[in-house]
């Protein structure tokens, strides 16, 4: 998949899903204090998933940051270890995108509910995560930081940034057929253990 042809996949599937989930009229002011509450909860649960794998993994000197310059990249959120078992590196590095999965979940129950704009923002930032997190890492910043988690799991797994990129297009088109349809028949998932993370697509009939 070349460069070009994965930022307009990936801008298609980001616009396609944002209006899926945004407001018909223009958003006032508490509309966006809700947004950036919902941002705000979608960095945090990104980076508690970092701390919670870490902890379970027996990592020491765990620290947890928001909006930190760190080697010369910015990170809304960052969670760093300072020593942990080789074998739980993928899972830790993982472990953000499995957090935002859960978050995803528990937002699309509450707009099923009450289609608030904080829960529809939340859907947007946690369902495009890994899709956005894909595209800044490899093609904007192009720093290949393994700071950014699809930097990281690449270079722990060997899988190409293409690859990782296509997982996330999957995942997030899941997503939004999700919200859409108002069934799940589909779910894409990401699960970590202390020495392994699997990646798949669960179907329910």
């Amino acid at each position: 998949m070349g460069v070009k042809r994965s930022i307009k996949m990936i801008g298609f599937s980001g616009l396609v899903l944002f209006l899926m989930v945004s407001q018909s009229r223009a958003m006032g002011l508490s509309d966006f204090f809700e947004a950036g509450s919902a941002y705000l909860t979608h960095i945090v649960a990104h980076e508690t998933g970092h701390n919670a794998m870490a902890n379970m993994a027996g990592g020491r000197d765990v620290q947890m940051d928001f909006f930190q310059q760190k080697n010369g990249s910015f990170f809304a959120g960052v969670t760093s270890v300072g020593e942990i078992d080789r074998e739980s590196v993928l899972p830790f590095r993982a472990a953000g995108l499995v957090a935002s999965n859960y978050t995803f979940d528990l937002a699309l129950s509450s707009y099923r509910a009450q289609p608030s704009t904080y829960n529809k923002s939340l859907l947007f930032f946690s369902g495009t995560d890994f899709l956005w997190y894909s595209v800044w890492s490899f093609y904007i910043k192009g720093s290949r930081d393994p700071g950014y988690d699809p930097v990281g799991i690449s270079q722990e797994t060997g899988l190409s940034s293409e690859t990782i990129v296509s997982a996330a297009l999957v995942q997030t088109a899941l997503n939004a057929f999700r919200i859409y349809s108002g069934h799940d028949g589909y779910m894409p998932y990401i699960s970590v253990e202390n020495e392994r993370m699997n990646m798949g697509v669960r179907v329910r009939f």
